[in-house]
């Protein structure tokens, strides 16, 4: 993923607001203006470093990448499950994630079989690869099917992630709605993916991003 040397061009992305943008209109319905106008930087300055639509549409897609298997792999190889800023941020992301990545599914079948063979190729490695996440699985075409599977069944509550909140009269971006699916997921997921003992680091950790934001209400 190529790197954006303006500081300002930079900062506005890692705050997810280009995804954001293509999330809520669509890459047909997104404006360079628009986007730059959401960002706070001129048109003109957001076209400097990407030439085009698509040139931005293609950073966006390798910084949600990216996103993605960082925080993952921060989750699966450190303390950070644990820390209440750490699930804050990660879900601040996944909801700007997940709406981006259901436009894709929804609307553009080369960017959706991009995101959908890169959730396969991360969700193989995690079944063969075992450590804290689960017993390792053996490298086989079963394996893959599975993998191809429950990757179906992830992606489809990103395309699906509007009525979840609907029926359960969520706010996206209240914290609560982190604790309540990130219960719900945790409860449906078998233990060849996640072992008794990472289960409980999760469960720890949205237990003290729950309590803190009770804190944070109170003061």
């Amino acid at each position: 993923m190529s790197v954006c040397r303006d500081p300002r061009l930079w900062a506005t992305r890692c705050t997810f607001r280009y995804p954001r943008q293509f999330a809520v209109h669509g890459f047909k319905g997104a404006t360079v203006r628009g986007i730059a106008k959401d960002a706070g930087v001129s048109p003109g300055l957001v076209q400097h470093h990407f030439p085009s639509k698509q040139a931005l549409r293609d950073e966006c897609d390798g910084y949600v990448f990216t996103l993605i298997r960082e925080a993952k792999a921060e989750a699966a190889t450190t303390g950070a499950l644990l820390d209440p800023a750490f699930i804050g941020y990660a879900h601040e992301a996944s909801v700007a994630v997940t709406r981006y990545v259901a436009m894709a599914l929804a609307t553009d079948a080369p960017a959706a079989s991009t995101y959908f063979d890169a959730c396969v190729d991360m969700t193989y490695e995690t079944f063969t690869g075992g450590g804290e996440l689960g017993p390792a699985l053996p490298p086989t075409e079963e394996t893959r099917t599975t993998a191809v599977v429950h990757s179906a069944m992830l992606l489809g509550l990103s395309l699906l992630f509007g009525q979840v909140l609907r029926a359960l009269d969520l706010d996206a971006d209240d914290p609560q709605t982190a604790v309540r699916l990130g219960r719900a997921q945790l409860f449906l997921t078998t233990d060849r993916i996640v072992g008794d003992e990472f289960a409980d680091r999760i469960r720890a950790g949205l237990d003290r991003y729950e309590q803190a934001g009770r804190r944070d209400e109170a003061t």
